[in-house]
């Protein structure tokens, strides 16, 4: 099986979504239906480019190297490939798509649109922007003396998604593909780039380059919906009954609504204010966010969880932990 290099994992960006939905955004609020709605758009992307390790773990290992969810920086902005399968004669680019209903490609204006419950709306063309990435990679490759071929595809991952095309529309046709025939498609490009361009010794520097270049992504959730710190409900949740705020007495955090007991209960409240509130926490601030009037329980709870920090007492500054 093909080792693929997990980059991106569950991204931050999923993460912090999932904190707002699960008790730090009153469900009240204006913004939550945009919060679910790219949530679910986000998870669903997620779990396309998931189900592609299966059909990608067919190639030989020997030959291929596998990046899912690369992050590099070119001319002052950042890009992001689904998937990237390099070898010594050419690096693939993968557009990765989880849409369900009808996908229509059509050649005037090289638009693309997406037609499910009666309702067709135009989207963003896939095919070019598995183009536009391959560009952007091209560049980047080229910024570091390096050159070889960069095919691009879409690959479709929705096995009940119906794909049409002008059939005569060959500049967007041959860069398509469902899932279950990539790894043929694959072989077709194989076939078709076979002088190498690196040899062993330099694919396995370029993936030292890529590895120590990629940066995940760590959007700031709150600006993109317009919030506010004060808008995030703080406290700690039950893991029962989620009700928020629970109390904490002598050493236990303890739920009024079903009298849930937990030794630590806080753990998931302090991940959820690194990812919305910001990557560090001082004591005071820990105090606020756990409703906890002790200077001295909160010490105790942060030297527990053994994360790094600067400073010496009550001027300690702790960061987040992956």
């Amino acid at each position: 099986m093909s080792l693929i290099e997990e980059c991106s994992n569950i991204s931050l960006r999923v993460q912090k979504l999932e904190a707002l939905l699960n008790g730090r955004l009153p469900n009240q609020h204006p913004v939550w239906p945009d919060v679910m709605n790219e949530y679910k758009s986000r998870t669903a992307g997620q779990r396309g480019e998931k189900s592609l390790y299966f059909h990608l773990s067919m190639l030989l290992d020997s030959k291929y190297q596998i990046y899912h969810g690369i992050r590099l920086q070119y001319r002052g902005y950042y890009f992001q490939i689904d998937f990237l399968v390099l070898c010594t004669a050419f690096a693939l680019v993968l557009e990765v798509k989880n849409r369900s209903g009808e996908l229509k490609f059509e050649k005037e204006f090289n638009q693309s649109t997406c037609k499910k419950n009666g309702q067709e709306e135009r989207i963003k063309n896939p095919v070019l922007q598995a183009k536009l990435q391959a560009r952007k990679l091209r560049g980047w490759l080229k910024d570091h003396n390096i050159e070889i071929p960069i095919p691009y595809l879409f690959v479709n991952c929705n096995d009940k998604t119906l794909i049409l095309s002008d059939p005569q529309n060959e500049q967007i046709t041959s860069h398509i593909c469902n899932s279950e025939v990539l790894i043929e498609k694959i072989d077709q490009i194989a076939n078709y780039y076979k002088i190498d361009k690196l040899d062993a010794k330099e694919l396995r520097k370029l993936k030292r380059l890529l590895l120590s270049k990629h940066t995940p992504e760590n959007p700031d959730i709150l600006k993109q919906f317009n919030l506010s710190p004060n808008e995030i409900l703080t406290g700690v949740k039950c893991p029962i009954s989620n009700f928020l705020p629970v109390n904490y007495q002598y050493g236990t955090w303890r739920c009024p609504k079903c009298n849930m007991k937990s030794k630590t209960a806080h753990i998931p409240a302090i991940n959820d204010h690194f990812l919305l509130i910001k990557p560090t926490i001082t004591n005071a601030e820990l105090r606020a966010f756990l409703h906890i009037d002790s200077i001295r329980i909160t010490g105790k709870i942060l030297v527990s969880m053994n994360l790094p920090f600067t400073g010496k007492f009550r001027d300690r500054v702790y960061f987040f932990q992956k």
